[in-house]
């Protein structure tokens, strides 16, 4: 345990990250979109909805209500899903409305919940199955904006926090030329806020900010989407709704040739996106609109390489769809996608993005580990950080002996105590990349050993999603128990705090665990003490609270907290099989093994013309290293004992005199 020294060179592969830009800051709108003051037709909106059979099992996400809006959704086992709304007598099955002031049961006696009177069903809901779930909804317009900042309001409900599946609505704006191209700019995205009710479902007033390079008339598209739960929008300025007196005027057409062309609707694999399978095939969706796309004018290049003859494209009912299979046998993870077209007005379109494939099957990977012996220091990867300045101050490092708290299987044991607090927490860097096919991160393994103190209600053991969810964490323990949510808290209860009942137990030091894969196995599998606890079920890609950002906040939550004592934590680049876990048994003072628990890595060595010999490896800033060689593995000579770090890689230099002219040579470093 803590072993950081090795003696052999191991190829890196670095991690990176993608950032979604959830902008609560004004967005201005791209120059050339204004549309002339005058060109606005027919006052109000277009509205379109798309809905599930009730129960079905669909995730609740941007990505399920884009699929739903183009009749693409399927079902996991490929299977489509019907579209039970009702359409409008308009041509594509929208229909005309004058404000966006919905509720799902058009509910007067909710009115005294939302803002304005005379809540609407959404348009085409309830459909031909008779309930008010798993649908989405779209609106258009063209607004009329001044030059300038406009702050503009929408609300819609939360859900309660501990729903298995979130219950949340989801909201995004967009505008563009054609709004529903999938590159259209971006206005807003409504996030969950921290301070909203947990556990109750709320209507919620949502507030963003735009400016408007000129003064004109600007598409807009809103999608909508709705679970299970209570679903309700409003959209408003101020004290009016949309297109009412004294509001922002709101068109359903324009006069203005530029609107309307054929678009992208739809991109697979998803933009930016990591750990894709080299054999999954790259798919496009373009949708006709007033003007359409014109036979032969399809253009693919994959990685600057004109792949175009070896593109499928077809063409039926307005819908273009385009299939390429990259070579499956690929030995790079680049994917760079240019994609070309020309519509029937005799307009180009170019757009490029790109995604990374993974390279093979690859074990899970510590990325992560933190033992405390040194504070916050990490054992492997990043150091943790303090979250506030309670924790900073109310933290404490020492061992079981000098603490009085049980040892961990009879032998003393470093330890760190998380107090007690509101915003304590500590701010883990975990250093794995967007994997699964998705966003954020969909694989990984948390694994821990733990001491629980306090006893009774729920104690955060770790958020995963400060950022798309910052109200709730993500694990919990709970009456001996660990999960999140309804059914989610399964198991043997074995997980038993230390003082129970008021009696000290001790035996309370545990071992927990979750194996998380929310791509493929849609699966989250519970430990304690290498006992399965549950296979939790159903998860999907990218889940609001299960899925990792980037940056993650250990035992945080809001509100339901109490003290912990903790002897080490390890976090995985992929879930661990449930032979690999339950290997794992029980705590031991020395913390835990796990497969490819790497510490630090010699990414290269490179023996110089003159026979010197330059080593590189993967450091930390502020450390420094111990450079041992060997001829034989036996016998050690320290070369460096105190060599600084130069930032994220290090290198140093054996000259040739010292290296002596062996034809074999081993190195280790060591981190002090």
């Amino acid at each position: 345990m803590k072993l950081t020294s090795f003696s052999f060179a191991v190829a890196v592969s670095l991690g990176f990250s993608f950032t979604a830009a959830i902008a609560q800051d004004p967005v201005t709108i791209p120059d050339g979109i204004a549309g002339a003051i005058d060109s606005g037709e027919n006052r109000g909106f277009r509205v379109i909805s798309a809905q599930a059979p009730d129960f079905t099992e669909i995730p609740n996400s941007y990505s399920r209500a884009l699929q739903q809006l183009n009749g693409t959704l399927e079902l996991d086992d490929g299977d489509a899903v019907e579209d039970e709304a009702a359409k409008g007598p308009n041509a594509d099955g929208s229909f005309d409305v004058e404000f966006i002031n919905f509720e799902k049961d058009g509910n007067p006696e909710i009115s005294d919940l939302t803002n304005f009177a005379d809540d609407m069903e959404f348009p085409g809901i309830p459909g031909s199955g008779g309930h008010t779930s798993l649908f989405t909804t779209e609106i258009l317009a063209f607004l009329e904006l001044a030059a300038g900042e406009h702050t503009l309001n929408a609300q819609l409900f939360v859900g309660r926090v501990d729903a298995a599946i979130s219950n949340d609505n989801g909201f995004r704006v967009f505008t563009g030329t054609n709004p529903r191209d999938f590159f259209a700019t971006e206005l807003t995205t409504f996030v969950r806020p921290a301070d909203a009710p947990a556990f109750s479902s709320t209507p919620w007033n949502y507030e963003f900010k735009i400016i408007a390079p000129e003064t004109g008339i600007y598409p807009i598209r809103i999608v909508y989407w709705a679970q299970a739960g209570d679903a309700a929008l409003e959209f408003y300025k101020g004290g009016d709704l949309v297109n009412d007196e004294g509001g922002i005027a709101a068109f359903r057409d324009s006069n203005d040739a530029k609107y309307g062309n054929a678009y992208v609707a739809e991109i697979s694999p998803l933009p930016g996106v990591a750990d894709i399978s080299a054999s999954d095939p790259i798919e496009i969706l373009l949708l006709d609109d007033k003007t359409t796309v014109m036979d032969g004018s399809v253009n693919f290049s994959f990685n600057d390489v004109d792949v175009t003859g070896q593109v499928e494209v077809e063409t039926n009912a307005g819908r273009t769809t385009i299939f390429y299979q990259p070579p499956t046998g690929r030995q790079s993870e680049r994917n760079e996608i240019s994609l070309e077209y020309m519509d029937s007005a005799g307009e180009t379109f170019t757009n490029a993005w790109d995604f990374k494939n993974a390279l093979g099957d690859k074990p899970p990977k510590v990325t992560g580990q933190w033992d405390f012996s040194d504070g916050l220091k990490a054992t492997v990867g990043q150091d943790l950080q303090f979250n506030d300045a309670v924790s900073e101050s109310d933290t404490e490092f020492g061992t079981t002996t000098s603490f009085d708290i049980p040892d961990i299987g009879g032998e003393p044991a470093d330890v760190m105590f998380v107090p007690e607090g509101s915003q304590v927490g500590y701010l883990m860097n975990h250093g794995i990349a967007p994997n699964g096919g998705g966003l954020h991160v969909n694989r990984y393994t948390l694994i821990m050993d733990v001491l629980q103190v306090g006893g009774g209600g729920a104690s955060a053991i770790i958020q995963a999603s400060p950022t798309k969810n910052p109200g709730d964490a993500t694990f919990f323990w709970q009456d001996g128990n660990m999960g999140q949510g309804g059914g989610g808290y399964n198991g043997d209860g074995s997980f038993f705090p230390w003082i129970e009942g008021g009696t000290p137990n001790e035996d309370a030091w545990h071992r927990i665990a979750f194996a998380v894969d929310l791509a493929d196995e849609k699966v989250i599998t519970k430990w304690v003490d290498g006992v399965l606890q549950d296979e939790w079920m159903p998860q999907s890609t990218d889940h609001i609270r299960r899925s990792m950002e980037q940056e993650v906040i250990l035992f945080y939550d809001v509100d339901e907290r109490s003290p912990w004592y903790v002897n080490s934590i390890q976090i995985l680049d992929g879930k661990l099989s449930n032979e690999e876990m339950e290997a794992l048994g029980g705590p031991t003072a020395d913390g835990f093994e796990a497969p490819n628990a790497n510490g630090l890595q010699i990414s290269d060595l490179v023996v110089q013309e003159d026979g010197s010999v330059t080593l590189t490896w993967n450091s930390r800033a502020g450390r420094s290293y111990i450079i041992d060689a060997s001829p034989d593995l036996q016998t050690w000579l320290e070369l460096n004992d105190s060599h600084p770090s130069q930032g994220d890689t290090t290198e140093f230099t054996e000259s040739a005199g010292d290296v002596g002219g062996t034809t074999t040579r081993y190195y280790r470093v060591t981190e002090e």
